[in-house]
């Protein structure tokens, strides 16, 4: 029987010679559909949510319409981040 060490170095060599265009392309794909299908999880779940809570939907959307008011209309990171009830009701907390 042979056996032969392999360094990790050599076992590195070994799998990026393997990547190709096709490998890269097909990684992506699958990056893309598993935080595509986790997002829309998430939107799907927090809608149904506020359409069976009507209480807390119009607390979302004075949240929303507040921070809005307040960033001349313009939607940007940091008005997003101010949303506090939004990202509470959309993370669960």
């Amino acid at each position: 029987m042979f056996t032969k060490t392999v360094s990790a170095a050599d076992f590195n060599f070994a799998l990026l010679s393997e990547v190709t265009m096709d490998v890269i392309a097909a990684q992506a794909f699958v990056f893309y559909l598993a935080g595509f299908e986790t997002s829309s999880t998430t939107m799907t779940f927090c809608l149904y949510e506020l359409a069976r809570n009507p209480d807390i939907q119009e607390r979302v959307r004075n949240d929303i319409d507040t921070v809005l008011q307040k960033h001349d209309g313009n939607i940007t990171y940091e008005a997003i981040s101010e949303m506090g009830y939004l990202n509470k009701v959309v993370s669960g907390e």
